[in-house]
């Protein structure tokens, strides 16, 4: 599909790469420009750097970025196009589907059949007689049309093939649909057959918003309660955070997590004006779970159930938040409740204000656990203060360590100036800040000058004009090189002034970490055409050279199989003082 320039410029100019990369990405700012963690592969020290005078992104590890569709495309693994749309729709521009779109692989048709099933899910609760039981324990709970409407629950009537036929019908395969979760199968016949019935349907989103899985609940106080999707290839539920699709943008904006134990209790806890909620599909907190959640936000709140449960689950999470350097603060629960039965309790307007008031630090919530413990009992007395002592070491901001440090001074009964000094123990020196730049790279003498006639041309359109008829693209020996300079004649036929961040949309995939790079190279005056001749100069000059040494290599090497000592000698020496004279240069 062709899209006008003009039209891709203008969609472009009015996404900002900031707004557009911290929907993904926990950034701070650094001098000019913005760092965080890579979305695209897991490390510990910040190298992803955004520009807003640029606008553009990039990574200093794995060079991924780009501009505001580039990154889109790779942040959410779709085509060019689809960016285009997906911007132009968050700021009012439509562009034109004038083309069907065809699913390529199987996880895209799995995704498909997902949500074709899950509209069709939602269509039947509200239009056959045998699910309103199921609508009226919904709204018996509390669910109004609205929220049954925006988070297009469903249900799966009691049917061994409804969703079978319904898929067979638009030509997908069994197989497939049983791979994807969607069909269960016997496996003594190998016949295929509805895996969700007579359940409430509740889609389950990727972070990218397509839904892959479901969670099947009884309203019948049948075993199981839930009935969730099976680990698929797009199912995965240590990688599944709910609702993370939609709690993105208030995350960033509150930066802060509210993690749940449930999906039912964020659906209640958003409706109650808490957006930036999600929760773990029923596991443990994994390794891809927390590397997103370092991510997204500086602080995450944990909210878990009021039981005993509950209770242990909020103190091994906040370990191992903790353990990782977030910031991990606990809203209590009443005990004996979850959060969508403290709402009803309360009412949303007053459960509101009681998380917003009612934030505690981890250790904070800790130390209030073993108040009854530490009383009368020595051994525990001294086994919880060395870990309070380790716990608060952890705590990152001075004040808030400061104020537990009052808190387990007074629990423990110990001087708070010798409770502070031990813990000042633990406190690693802080590390100075780490800026994310270009890594330190040896160019050639003919790349450096590649390099600098490429930034001049940036620069200064009609000097790329003026040169054209003294310099091609076969005078560049890096092949990036080469994609660039022919990528800046046809930028140029439409723009006067270079702009990277409209230029990278012209410039393949792997030329667009060269582009950036020679973006930041810095020149200090407007160069003369004698000087820009230099520089061609010296690349012809090296690739001259190149080729007398590939000569006198051949040579050598002719010499070697006839036997000629005295020819190979003469060749050798020659070979030896060109590489020395290199060296020199």
């Amino acid at each position: 599909m062709q899209l006008d320039q003009d039209l891709i410029n203008e969609i472009r100019e009015k996404n900002d790469i900031l707004d557009l990369v911290s929907q993904y990405v926990k950034l701070e700012k650094r001098g000019r420009n913005y760092i965080g963690l890579c979305p695209f592969h897991d490390e510990k020290t910040p190298s992803f750097s955004v520009s807003v005078e640029k606008q553009i992104c990039h990574c200093f590890g794995c060079k991924k970025g780009g501009n505001v569709f580039q990154f889109l495309e790779q942040i959410e693994n779709i085509s060019f196009v689809e960016a285009v749309r997906r911007l132009g729709d968050s700021v009012g521009i439509q562009v034109e589907k004038s083309e069907p779109v065809t699913v390529a692989n199987d996880h895209m048709k799995m995704i498909e059949m997902h949500e074709l099933l899950r509209d069709y899910y939602h269509y039947v609760l509200k239009a056959i007689e045998e699910a309103e039981p199921a609508l009226q324990y919904l709204y018996d709970r509390g669910f109004t049309d609205e929220i049954i409407n925006r988070e297009k629950i469903g249900y799966s009537p009691n049917i061994s093939h409804f969703a079978h036929d319904f898929l067979e019908k638009r030509g997908f395969d069994k197989a497939l649909a049983f791979e994807a979760g969607l069909l269960s199968r016997n496996e003594e016949n190998f016949s295929y057959y509805d895996r969700f019935r007579d359940r409430i349907m509740f889609p389950i989103n990727n972070s990218q918003g397509h839904t892959v899985g479901f969670s099947g609940r009884t309203y019948k106080n049948e075993e199981p309660k839930y009935l969730n999707s099976p680990e698929t290839p797009i199912f995965q539920k240590r990688q599944i955070l709910y609702h993370l699709d939609v709690a993105r943008k208030p995350i960033r904006q509150e930066d802060e997590v509210i993690l749940l134990e449930g999906f039912m209790d964020v659906i209640k806890v958003t409706e109650s004006g808490l957006k930036n909620t999600i929760a773990t599909m029923g596991t443990a907190l994994s390794k891809e779970h927390i590397l997103l959640l370092k991510k997204l936000a500086g602080n995450v709140t944990l909210m878990f159930d009021g039981d005993n449960a509950g209770q242990k689950a909020t103190l091994s999470v906040g370990e191992t938040l903790l353990n990782e350097g977030i910031n991990t603060f606990v809203v209590p629960i009443k005990k004996g409740m979850d959060p969508d039965e403290m709402i009803k309790d309360m009412g949303q307007e007053a459960f509101y204000n009681y998380v917003t008031h009612n934030k505690l630090s981890f250790v904070s919530y800790k130390l209030k656990q073993w108040s009854g413990q530490v009383a009368s009992n020595d051994l525990v007395f001294d086994q919880r203060l060395k870990e309070a002592t380790s716990d608060i070491s952890r705590i990152k901001s001075p004040a808030l360590r400061k104020k537990v440090l009052h808190e387990a001074s007074e629990l423990f009964k110990v001087d708070f100036d010798n409770l502070n000094f031990e813990v000042d123990k633990y406190i690693p020196q802080s590390a100075p800040q780490f800026t994310p730049g270009p890594r330190i790279v040896t160019y050639s003498k003919s790349e450096r000058a590649e390099r600098l006639v490429l930034k001049h041309f940036f620069k200064d359109k009609y000097l790329f004009r003026k040169m054209e008829g003294h310099i091609t693209a076969e005078h560049f020996k890096k092949q990036e090189h080469q994609k660039i300079f022919i990528a800046l004649t046809g930028y140029y036929e439409s723009s006067d002034q270079f702009n990277v961040s409209q230029f990278l949309s012209f410039v393949p995939a792997h030329c667009q970490s060269d582009t950036i790079s020679i973006d930041e190279v810095m020149i200090n005056h407007d160069p003369s055409v004698e000087e820009i001749e230099d520089y061609i100069f010296a690349i012809h000059q090296e690739q001259e050279e190149l080729r007398s040494l590939n000569q006198l290599k051949q040579l050598l090497s002719e010499a070697i199989k006839e036997g000629n000592v005295t020819e190979r000698d003469r060749l050798m020496k020659a070979i030896i003082d060109y590489n020395r004279q290199k060296k020199l240069k």
